[in-house]
């Protein structure tokens, strides 16, 4: 079994067109030999099927015969619509969901994205590294004032005079 891809995701392939009957002249119909490319692939059993796809005009321009992947996937538009469904509660919109209309990219696209990706989040992750370090290291050039329950209560215009502890008074 052969498997052909198309650049478009529904293409139809007429290798031998079909005739009506003409019951009057007394020649039979004649069917429609043809192949329809479903998302984009169609496959076809070896035989004289496969023979007339490549014998087509269209060969190799607007459908190839696979042999490693599938190149056009990332440019082929889906054959299924985007669908936006509405949830209505009591006549009124409480829920919008939409489906389909998925970016594909390359897989060369995808391997530069990921590399990019992961430069810059070494490059983050290094300067957050330094950021953290500058903040827990303090600067010598700035000066230690007391913290907020350190410094001692003062009234005002009074002095606040610390007692001395005394010793203790045996009174025997």
């Amino acid at each position: 079994m052969a498997r052909f891809i198309s650049k478009s995701s529904n293409l139809l392939i007429v290798l031998r067109p079909g005739f009506p009957a003409q019951p009057i002249t007394g020649t039979p119909a004649k069917p429609t030999l043809s192949v329809r490319f479903k998302d984009g692939l169609a496959d076809v059993p070896d035989g004289d099927l496969t023979d007339l796809m490549m014998a087509h005009a269209g060969f190799n321009s607007d459908f190839i015969l696979a042999e490693i992947g599938d190149p056009y996937a990332s440019t082929r538009q889906p054959s299924e619509p985007t669908h936006v469904i509405t949830e209505m509660k009591y006549g009124t919109p409480t829920a919008r969901q939409v489906t389909g209309d998925k970016v594909q990219f390359s897989p060369d696209v995808m391997k530069s994205l990921t590399d990019i990706a992961a430069s810059m989040a070494k490059a983050m992750f290094t300067q957050w590294k330094e950021e953290e370090k500058a903040k827990s290291e303090p600067k010598e050039e700035e000066k230690s004032y007391p913290q907020k329950s350190e410094v001692k209560p003062t009234t005002k215009g009074k002095k606040v005079v610390e007692e001395e502890p005394r010793a203790a008074v045996d009174a025997s």
